[in-house]
């Protein structure tokens, strides 16, 4: 299998920046899991606020014990978040995992051609 498709199928299914790590390219790949990991973290931290208020207003009483009330409340905190920021953290996160995906393809391609003419020029 080629390192370009190597590469890049691991950036998609593992981890934002494993496809740079099998590439050698360590800082890089540092660099897209803990740009991943921050956005992703701030991202749960933010739905963790929701799901505390609830189950606060669950406890108190403010909330009854109705799962479709309940579902109601979810919906209207989750829209007030993603309306307060939180779609910028996911699309923050999307697009750090697409880009850790191009890039490494476009390193392994790099390294693919490398590879192909060291191969061509070495001696017979």
């Amino acid at each position: 299998m080629k390192k370009a498709l190597t590469a890049g199928l691991l950036s998609a299914f593992v981890a934002p920046g494993s496809g740079h790590f099998y590439l050698q390219h360590k800082r890089r790949a540092l660099v897209f899991f803990v740009l991943a990991i921050l956005s992703l973290g701030l991202l749960l931290q933010q739905v963790m606020q929701v799901a505390q208020v609830i189950s606060l207003d669950i406890q108190t009483g403010v909330l009854p014990l109705d799962m479709g009330v309940i579902a109601a409340e979810v919906t209207k905190q989750t829209t007030a978040t993603i309306r307060d920021g939180a779609d910028k953290l996911m699309y923050g996160f999307i697009l750090c995992w697409l880009i850790a995906i191009l890039d490494s393809v476009r390193l392994g391609l790099k390294q693919d051609k490398q590879d192909a003419a060291a191969a061509n020029n070495a001696p017979r």
